[in-house]
Parts: C-alpha cells; sequence; structure tokens
C-alpha cells in the first residue's frame, strides 16, 4: 500500500482531490508504481484519468456494469490480487481511496508512507494500521519543506511483522 497522510491520517477533502502540493511526494509516489498493477477505487480512477502511463490500473468497485477505460475493473481486493498475479506480479500496489485502504489493509505486508507534517481538514483518512498489525519499520526519509513543497515528509516504509 502506498499512501500520503497528514495528521490524524488525513489522505484528501473527501471531496476529490489532495489537500496540499508536494511534487517530490508525487515523484515518489509516480518512482514507487511505475511498471506495477496498481488497486484504486472508482473515484480516484476517475480522479487521476490520463495519469496512468507504465502502470495497469485495477479498479475496484461495487458497480457489476462499470467499464474503465485502459484499465482492469474487480470487485473485491481478493479478485484483484489474482488478476494481478495471473499477469506475473509479485505485488498489487493499493493505491487508494480510503475505503479501498481500508477494505485492502488486511492483505498488506508492506506500507510505504508519506507522513506529511500538517494539519489539513479532511473527510477521507487512512485507516489506523498500527491497529490493524503489528509493523516493523524498514526504511525512513526526512525530507524538509522547501519552495516546491509546502511542509515537511517523511518517506516511511513499515512491513509487516509475521
Amino acid at each position: 500500500m502506498i499512501a500520503a497522510l497528514a495528521k490524524d491520517r488525513v489522505i484528501g477533502t473527501g471531496h476529490g482531490g489532495i489537500p496540499w502540493r508536494l511534487p517530490r511526494d508525487s515523484r515518489h509516489f509516480r518512482e514507487y508504481t511505475q511498471g506495477h498493477h496498481m488497486l484504486l477505487g472508482r473515484k480516484t480512477f476517475e480522479e487521476m484519468g490520463g495519469w496512468f502511463t507504465t502502470q495497469t490500473p485495477i479498479v475496484l468497485t461495487r458497480r457489476e456494469d462499470y467499464e474503465a477505460e485502459g484499465a482492469v475493473v474487480a470487485h473485491t481486493v481478493s479478485a484483484a490480487i489474482a488478476i494481478a498475479g495471473k499477469a506475473g506480479e509479485e505485488e498489487l500496489v493499493v493505491s487508494g481511496g480510503a475505503s479501498v485502504y481500508r477494505e485492502a489493509l488486511p492483505y498488506a505486508d508492506e506500507l510505504v508512507l508519506t507522513l506529511v507534517d500538517a494539519e489539513v481538514e479532511g473527510e477521507a483518512r487512512f485507516p489506523d494500521y498500527e491497529a490493524a498489525g503489528d509493523w516493523e519499520e524498514v526504511s525512513r526519509e526526512e525530507i524538509a519543506k522547501d519552495e516546491e513543497n509546502e511542509y515537511d515528509m517523511v518517506f516511511l516504509t513499515l512491513q509487516r511483522k509475521r
């Protein structure tokens, strides 16, 4: 799973969009997802229209009749995992939104998080991953705010202890 979250685990406004401008995090996200299958909710997929270059989006939706140009549709997380596995993927990158993160968290082995040092308004939140598993920090990189990035941030990678 990959996500950027502010304090209180805010990941979005709840009305579409991210409540910050962090080009360094956007590059980090693109580099990490490059060449992978990505699991996204329908709304997130539609908001990111035209963004996918080397990624293969799998759209998670309850709508049986949903068709997504340039993407594969799945109706459960386990079906999405199977689709990625059949394509030879060893990792399905879960990329949001909030409900997809909640549904996929029990399946996650790794969390690639950007912790944004900001208090922002937003209804969409990342699930309480600390309560949902025992995680071990495997890497941490602190990034100071600058003229491009309005907030300090930390790139944090956690792996689930087995």
